[in-house]
């Protein structure tokens, strides 16, 4: 089973990872810049987290339980 929103959520997350792991430390600005994504990212993870616990009208989102289940 598969949530469109849980997949749009993962896909930011990603591409913030991808911004993150692309600034530089050595930019003149790379440290405000970075904490900002890192910040954006940490929001977003928790929003993610949140969706898959009580996402769909309080219940959690099934496209988690299947990513769950074939983990064990």
């Amino acid at each position: 089973m598969s949530c469109q929103l849980k997949d749009e959520l993962v896909s930011q997350l990603v591409a913030l990872n991808n911004k993150l792991n692309l600034l530089s430390p050595d930019l003149v600005h790379g440290d405000e810049e970075r904490a900002e994504v890192q910040q954006q990212r940490e929001s977003l993870y928790a929003e993610i987290k949140q969706h898959r616990a009580k996402g769909h009208g309080g219940k959690p989102c099934p496209a988690a339980k299947q990513i769950w289940a074939g983990r064990h």
